[in-house]
């Protein structure tokens, strides 16, 4: 009976692991994409240089009190950054629009 229930958590534990690799695929492509796409708006002149909008950002209240804690991601669909910044012992995404530089939301 052991054996069985071993057996059974083994191809359990494989199938999951399969599973989250099927999803993480799409997701890594779809991120490439993204990439791909600020690159030629960067190149066109349509959104602003990521270091120049961090740098912005940073320079303003409240923000010039936290750390930036880089990784930052692109919706290249909206055209969003998603900052992220640590106040005290919490964690701050801002969503900054790429083409403007106008903060656009913020969690939390």
């Amino acid at each position: 009976m052991r054996g069985a229930y071993r057996s059974t958590m083994i191809r359990t534990t494989i199938f999951a692991l399969t599973a989250a690799l099927l999803v993480a695929a799409p997701a890594a492509a779809r991120g490439d994409r993204d990439q791909d796409n600020l690159r030629e708006a960067a190149a066109q002149g349509q959104v602003i240089p990521l270091n120049r909008l961090v740098a912005e950002i940073r320079g303003r209240p409240p923000y010039n009190e936290m750390t930036y804690l880089g990784g930052p991601q692109f919706d290249a669909g909206r055209m969003i950054y998603a900052l992220k910044f640590m106040d005290g012992n919490q964690v701050v995404v801002v969503y900054v629009d790429a083409r403007t530089g106008r903060i656009v939301g913020r969690k939390p």
